[in-house]
């Protein structure tokens, strides 16, 4: 496998979350180093773009993609803009900052099959930004804002300041019902949230989480009591990722294969699907391990008895 591709964090989060005013922030701070930003932009004029050159410092760059959303009108314009990236020396990692109706699903499945791309491009992180003030009703009415939330790998719950400690903590638990699988950060203007763009160890700890429906979008886990076949359990989950890609949001989980010494932590988001060895993992009492779902109408009985067929024999 390539290791030296350009890795890309993509920062989105709905209108007025407060995107643009984090991301200044920490590029104000003694964190940055070879960081190239990328800016999108409905309108023709670019807003934000001369804010964020204006903070960065000498080696690192801006780029200004306007006229669109990326997720749909401007995909080449990003491919392209990431080529150039990836194939310069300019920087070896970068932050695409979406406009706050993007599907940053869409932009993720763009490189992951884009040719020029999928050797090149290496999407580390996902980061959602939720205003703390206003998320909810968000969620509630937009589903841009559920589908940001659910496929993030981290949320930044901004304008914490604007709420009491109670009430912040039910936001929180409200976040954890739609994305069991997202780590949650606070942040206030002029209170960094410490370490937002610092890597996301994909850590290996997955939780068993009961089921929840949140506006459209459910989460789900499923226990495997015994190590799983590989072959079989391969044919089952390409099945369901290829058969249900719209629909899947997030897959994520660590598993036993059977004579395999590592478990494996697994990753997909919609028909993008990632494993690495677990190498620092624990699959409790020798179970197969744990796989939680986030999805739009999964059939989730068929999908359970499905999975339990890959489980070897006792």
């Amino acid at each position: 496998m390539q290791t030296d591709r350009f890795e890309l964090i993509i920062l989105t989060g709905f209108l007025g979350a407060g995107k643009t005013t984090l991301l200044n922030e920490w590029l104000s701070s003694a964190q940055v180093q070879d960081v190239a930003i990328l800016v999108n932009e409905f309108g023709a004029v670019d807003v934000d773009g001369p804010v964020l050159d204006a903070t960065l410092g000498t080696g690192n760059r801006v780029m200004s993609l306007p006229n669109g959303c990326i997720c749909c009108e401007v995909q080449e314009d990003l491919a392209e803009a990431l080529v150039s990236l990836a194939d310069s020396s300019l920087a070896r990692h970068g932050i695409l900052e979406t406009t706050g109706l993007a599907d940053p699903g869409a932009i993720i499945r763009g490189v992951a099959h884009d040719p020029r791309l999928k050797s090149r491009i290496k999407i580390i992180a996902t980061i959602c930004v939720a205003g703390a003030n206003t998320i909810k009703k968000q969620a509630a009415e937009y589903t841009e804002a559920r589908a940001q939330l659910a496929l993030a790998d981290r949320i930044v719950l901004s304008k914490v300041d604007l709420l009491d400690d109670t009430e912040i903590d039910t936001q929180e638990q409200e976040l954890s019902a739609l994305n069991p699988l997202a780590e949650i950060k606070r942040y206030a203007i002029g209170k960094m949230a410490t370490g937002t763009f610092d890597p996301i160890l994909t850590g290996h700890t997955v939780p068993e989480h009961d089921h929840h429906h949140t506006h459209g979008i459910s989460t789900f886990s499923v226990a495997l009591p015994r190590p799983l076949n590989p072959d079989l359990f391969r044919d089952t989950l390409s099945f369901w990722i290829m058969r249900h890609a719209e629909k899947l949001l997030r897959m994520k989980g660590i598993v036993k294969f059977e004579g395999e010494p590592e478990p494996q932590l697994l990753n997909a988001v919609h028909d993008v699907f990632t494993s690495s060895a677990a190498t620092d993992a624990t699959v409790v009492n020798g179970l197969g391990g744990t796989l939680v779902f986030i999805g739009r109408g999964l059939p989730e009985e068929e999908l359970r008895t499905d999975l339990e067929k890959c489980v070897m024999a006792s």
